[in-house]
């Protein structure tokens, strides 16, 4: 007997295009056409997926109770905070174009909550699994050949041989390898016989490493072994020696490599990179204005406009209009520093609600990972995303537009609110 069309349309066709909103994020805006770069499929998808929610709502009306909790409460209210401070904003088509970008990417937060109980955590994963891959692809071709996608800035950096794949920089490449990789390693650990998903999860968290190193992105090899502890530290004891045994043996790969010099000289190019990198995290030299000192003075004249505005923020997307004021000494107008950028376009209550909610999702999430849910080790892998993110996201320059950084916190409430028990809905 077929069901009636509003429950395939909670139960089948939004799903679907959940997925597909879900799959397209990871590729942006180079599934365009380059003369419609604005319109590319991730949009797409998520234009039809809202449509189809406006339908649901219609046909199956609101299930409140699913709304009324912390994280709806704080992404709401920050959202109507943010177009209040239009008020006092500087530039409107800045705080528009921002409020565009939170008002939606918290929609789609909310929508991994509501929707949870239709959603499966496996399609997600082999989501993941299947776009980390098609990324390491990418990055090594662009290593090879020295070239790129249309979309990404590399050439404007005069960069060579850097992979940014389907991102604009290398950080954002980079921001991206670190959250999602804890969930690639979900089927190297779970996983006991050395099926085709825990080989292709093994080769491409090996290949990874050495893509992460030539973004030579500070930031995030910080975040890279912040991420693998604290994923260490909370799986189980089963587990964890399956890690350690598949960590052995990339150890014992990499040591064959170095000793039979396999790697033509990367591997030693690579180990000069991470000494020059790691000690320029000391270099504060005033006369190069070094990148060190750059990020201090963004952080020093974010935090005097925000004292101007009484800690009330700037107002949405204004810190950039402000930070041109002061463009000849830091050189950026990017506050280089997603927390700072909140703190400082949207106030200090905003953003220490923020660091409340995160820290709120984390304890949910260890919550999840000490019961009987099957999401457990899902719940571990998001606990070491959001753990390296605290420091990955100080390397991308305008976090408020990277897709990953938003879907890594609608994972995150998909696992804590879905039961992950019987899917869909009576048909009586």
């Amino acid at each position: 007997m077929n069901k009636p069309f509003h429950l395939r349309l909670k139960q089948e066709y939004l799903p679907l295009f959940i997925y597909l909103t879900f799959l397209a994020s990871f590729f942006g805006s180079t599934l365009a056409y380059p003369r419609l770069s604005y319109l590319f499929l991730y949009r797409i998808f998520l234009g039809f997926l809202f449509v189809l929610i406006c339908i649901d709502i219609i046909l199956n009306r609101v299930e409140v109770k699913r709304f009324l909790n912390f994280s709806s409460y704080f992404l709401v209210g920050w959202s109507a905070y943010s177009l209040l401070s239009f008020l006092w904003a500087q530039d409107i088509k800045s705080a528009l174009r921002d409020q565009v970008f939170l008002t939606v990417n918290i929609v789609v937060i909310l929508i991994f909550m509501y929707y949870s109980n239709y959603i499966r955590w496996n399609v997600l994963e082999n989501i993941i699994l299947f776009s980390y891959v098609v990324n390491i692809l990418v990055g090594y071709w662009e290593i090879i050949t020295d070239r790129h996608l249309w979309t990404s800035k590399i050439p404007l950096y005069n960069l060579h041989r850097t992979p940014s794949t389907f991102f604009a920089n290398p950080n954002d490449f980079a921001t991206y390898l670190v959250l999602y990789l804890p969930f690639i390693l979900n089927f190297i650990v779970r996983e006991k016989l050395l099926t085709l998903k825990k080989i292709v999860a093994l080769t491409v968290t090996l290949l990874s490493v050495p893509l992460l190193i030539l973004t030579t992105s500070r930031a995030n090899y910080i975040g890279f072994v912040l991420a693998l502890i604290v994923y260490f530290l909370l799986i189980n004891n089963s587990e964890r020696r399956e890690y350690l045994k598949h960590a052995f043996v990339i150890f014992l790969f990499l040591i064959v490599l170095i000793g039979f010099k396999l790697d033509f000289g990367f591997l030693s190019k690579i180990g000069g990179m991470i000494a020059t990198q790691l000690s320029s995290l000391s270099d504060f030299s005033t006369s190069s204005l070094t990148s060190n000192v750059r990020r201090e003075l963004l952080i020093v004249y974010g935090l005097s406009f925000l004292y101007d505005y009484l800690f009330l923020g700037v107002g949405a997307g204004n810190s950039r209009v402000l930070m041109e004021k002061v463009r000849q000494y830091t050189v950026n107008v990017e506050l280089h520093n997603w927390f700072l950028d909140v703190l400082v376009c949207y106030g200090l209550i905003v953003f220490a609600l923020y660091v409340i909610w995160i820290f709120y999702v984390i304890y949910k999430l260890l919550h999840v990972k000490g019961s009987n849910n099957k999401l457990k080790l899902p719940a571990v892998s998001t606990i070491a995303s959001l753990a390296a993110f605290g420091i990955s996201s100080i390397s991308s320059s305008k976090m408020i537009e990277m897709r990953i950084m938003w879907f890594l916190f609608a994972l995150a409430l998909f696992i804590i609110t879905s039961p992950q028990e019987d899917k869909g809905e009576p048909e009586n």
